[in-house]
């Protein structure tokens, strides 16, 4: 409940903020929920920025983040106070507030998977992704006060926006906070896709922020302290900044779009795509243009510009300034400097990079999405059934570019890098679409009409039900059966492993291993295989001995290991210890348990001295 209270004063926090620029730049939506969505937002990234100057100052700690929510709470009402009340329409809503049966079955599924997206956020972090990276990196900046580069831990230098905000959750709480602010975003992506909706659907606009929520890759992703959700969010933010200004184009409304996009590109690197796009799409110019309006356009398209590089612009340069490339590790190629040729290896685009097949993508990716990434991050039915409606009936103008907009997002990252977790932004406009269509149903009444609705329905129905499911191995500890502890203990290796280190091996203990997740971990610890890729270690053909020496060397005092049983049961590098096995066979280790994953497969965890004369089992726990 601590989480909870913390991470609503924070959302409080960013609503206030968020409202005090959009009233500033005069981009303030009137229905309170899009309002809401973007505000919250906006406030969330500028936490995020703020953290980010922090950390280059090297004040990344509590004290340094209460001094600057403080200074930019205090401007924020500074701002609110000499602005006069605002008197505009955008996106008003003007249509009926009763909602009928088939609204209210969407809110049904709605509230539904709000309820078990909400208990998943509630349960202690096992993420295999978060441990490795995304909590793993807030940690080290933490631990070092300042944002530095480590470069056996390459995402240190990735674009962070979320890994920031993660930061200030860790500074005063813990992963818990991190999930949960994961899911406030979520529910800022349901907003923002409203929004987007609004001016086609009035009151049903919703359906679409439903629709969108209600995508098992994004309610799975709600209740994960990872950063594609957010990424979802900021860039439809944006995509709703750029909506407000082709509506009524201002140049404060083109900065608030530029910022906005600037957080996009600081959360991943797809969005660099889509700040293209939201880019070409201003170049048309606001909604009834004339002539006069596309200069005014061209100086706006500028401004968003601008904004786009003073935003998100200073993580591509740090890249480039540690690594001589600024999309590090993608593209080392074409930019120059160092990168990891493995990120987008042939293996990552399952689907063959041909016209016909990104025309199809959509498609592939709902009936396969095991060959795209996951079922856990897959995009659902509804999309390929309902998205091609649209040549049936006549959509406005907006609703074919929006779908359109998200189509050419889609297809342009599918020619690199065949992820759905990367292209989840697009799912905002073809949310619209759905929705459009499934409003167009309903105005037929026809039985038809209402048999499709009806299949829409039980689909989303489905989809929350997924949602409320994924929670059930959590209602242990959330009700208090059990201790985060024991929920720890029982769920993830590492957290076992990290205890026993806790209690037995001094602060001045420097680990390397072939585990990938480090988060629990309580000593420094350095990933065996991106160290070789680093330094090339066991290439030239050095003996065990030799090679324990480097290790000495640089530094490392133990090392762990953690082969799967079978070895080619998960995705696992074995070359570290087949190496030292010479070293191995005559040293007892001082940690040995066998420990099961989640997913079933037993792992044995090790842990040696890398000193010379290592002790022989008076430490040593078998089990």
């Amino acid at each position: 409940m601590i989480d909870l209270l913390f991470v609503g004063l924070l959302t409080a926090w960013s609503v206030f903020v968020g409202l005090a620029v959009l009233r500033r730049l005069d981009a303030a939506p009137v229905p309170p929920w899009d309002r809401l969505a973007l505000a919250c937002t906006l406030g969330y990234g500028i936490l995020a920025m703020a953290a980010l100057v922090l950390g280059e100052l090297g004040l990344f700690q509590r004290g340094g983040f209460l001094a600057a929510m403080g200074l930019v709470l205090g401007a924020s009402l500074w701002v609110l106070h000499r602005l006069p009340k605002p008197d505009h329409g955008d996106f008003l809503d003007a249509s009926p507030r009763t909602p009928n049966r088939w609204t209210m079955a969407f809110d049904a599924a709605f509230l539904l998977t709000l309820v078990g997206t909400g208990l998943t956020a509630m349960t202690p972090a096992t993420d295999g992704d978060a441990l490795c990276y995304h909590l793993q990196v807030p940690k080290v900046f933490l631990l070092e006060g300042a944002l530095t580069f480590e470069p056996d831990l390459h995402e240190t230098v990735y674009p962070l926006v979320t890994e920031m905000l993660y930061a200030v959750a860790l500074a005063f709480r813990g992963p818990i906070a991190c999930r949960m602010i994961q899911w406030v975003l979520g529910l800022c992506f349901a907003g923002c896709v409203t929004a987007l909706a609004r001016p086609v659907l009035g009151s049903n606009a919703r359906w679409a922020g439903t629709i969108a929520m209600l995508v098992p890759a994004v309610s799975n992703g709600m209740g994960a302290p990872l950063n594609d959700v957010a990424l979802a969010t900021f860039s439809n933010a944006a995509l709703v900044a750029v909506m407000l200004w082709r509506d009524r184009a201002t140049t404060g409304r083109a900065a608030l779009a530029g910022v906005l996009a600037g957080m996009a590109i600081g959360v991943k690197y797809p969005a660099l795509v889509w700040v293209g796009l939201l880019g070409g799409f201003m170049m048309l110019g606001p909604k009834h243009a004339k002539p006069v309006d596309r200069k005014h356009a061209l100086r706006s398209v500028a401004v968003f510009g601008v904004a786009v590089l003073l935003t998100g612009g200073w993580w591509y340069l740090r890249a480039y300034v540690y690594t001589g490339n600024p999309v590090y590790p993608f593209f080392r190629h074409l930019f120059g400097g160092s990168g990891i040729d493995d990120v987008l290896d042939p293996i990552k685009r399952p689907l063959a990079v041909t016209l016909p097949n990104l025309i199809t993508a959509l498609g592939w990716m709902t009936l396969q999405p095991d060959r795209f990434d996951s079922l856990s991050h897959q995009f659902g039915p509804i999309f390929l059934l309902f998205v091609p409606g649209l040549f049936l009936f006549r959509p406005p103008r907006r609703v074919v570019e929006l779908a359109l907009l998200g189509f050419t997002f889609l297809t342009l990252c599918l020619t690199q890098r065949q992820s759905m977790r990367f292209v989840l932004l697009a799912l905002g406009p073809f949310s619209v679409a759905v929705a459009w269509v499934a409003r167009s149903l309903q105005e037929r009444s026809s039985l038809p009409s209402r048999i499709l609705l009806m299949g829409l329905v039980a689909l989303l129905g489905c989809e929350s039900l997924v949602a409320v499911a994924r929670a059930r191995h959590g209602l242990g500890v959330i009700v208090g059966r059990e201790s985060e502890a024991e929920y720890l203990a029982r769920r993830e290796p590492t957290y076992r492993v990290g205890r026993w280190i806790e209690a037995n091996l001094d602060r001045s203990t420097r680990l390397i291993g072939q585990e990938h997740r480090g988060y629990y971990l309580p000593r420094p610890y350095v990933m065996e295989l991106a160290y070789r890729r680093r330094t090339k270690l066991g290439t030239r053909l050095e003996s065990a001995k030799n090679l324990v020496a480097i290790l000495r060397a640089d530094g490392f005092t133990h090392v762990m290991f953690c082969p799967p049983q079978p070895e080619n049961a998960v995705e696992f590098d074995p070359t570290l210890s087949r190496k030292l096995d010479p070293w191995l066979r005559d040293r007892s280790p001082l940690y040995r348990e066998s420990i099961t994953d989640p997913d079933g497969v037993p792992r044995t965890y090790s842990i040696y001295s890398l000193q010379d004369e290592p002790p022989r089992g008076d430490r040593m726990v078998r089990r």
